[in-house]
């Protein structure tokens, strides 16, 4: 097993969900998270005049978390790496 940090992830991701949850699930936690993100960048504005503290950046970096761990069960359900993912972007935005 490859020791990269997107490995390492994925094993521990994969450790800590529920194995029922399917492709809906795991979507809709997706948007959830974003919308948890979306909701520290208003708060941001609203609270912290714009001003990235160090309280607000690690709830942003929490959040982010939050979705790559959703995003990575999602790729696992449709046997898709987030490596593979990676390099279509790029391939689409050439």
């Amino acid at each position: 097993m490859d020791d990269t940090i997107l490995n390492i992830f994925s094993e521990f991701q994969k450790s800590t969900e529920n194995k029922d949850f399917d492709l809906k699930y795991m979507s809709i936690g997706l948007a959830g998270e974003v919308g948890e993100l979306m909701n520290e960048i208003k708060k941001l504005e609203r609270d912290d005049n714009f001003i990235l503290t160090s309280d607000r950046k690690h709830k942003i970096k929490l959040e982010l978390g939050d979705i790559l761990w959703y995003f990575q069960g999602i790729c696992r359900r449709m046997d898709i790496s987030i490596e593979d993912v990676l390099k279509s972007n790029i391939e689409k935005l050439k």
